[in-house]
């Protein structure tokens, strides 16, 4: 369970990062002529990409998360009706 926590955590701080960097993008594009503003769009873009493919692992990481507390739940019910 704790391996879940540190990688949701992993992945929240590189969300962080790249959102970051996006800013810092967007900033420099005031003082980019129009060639400089392509590219530095389609860095965003790939960026955006990569925090979207971010989300989806942080959802992941809560799904498996879950369905392991579920099994974990029910290991120990049944350890009871043992006893």
């Amino acid at each position: 369970m704790k391996s879940y926590e540190k990688g949701i955590g992993v992945e929240v701080e590189n969300q962080r990062a790249l959102r970051k960097e996006i800013g810092e993008l967007k900033a420099d594009m005031e003082y980019q002529i129009e060639t400089e503003k392509a590219e530095t769009e389609a860095q965003i873009s790939l960026k955006e990409d990569e925090i979207r493919m971010k989300e989806e692992s942080i959802s992941l990481y809560k799904d498996e998360k879950k369905m392991l507390k579920e099994k974990l739940k029910k290991l120990k019910e049944k350890e009871q009706d043992f006893h």
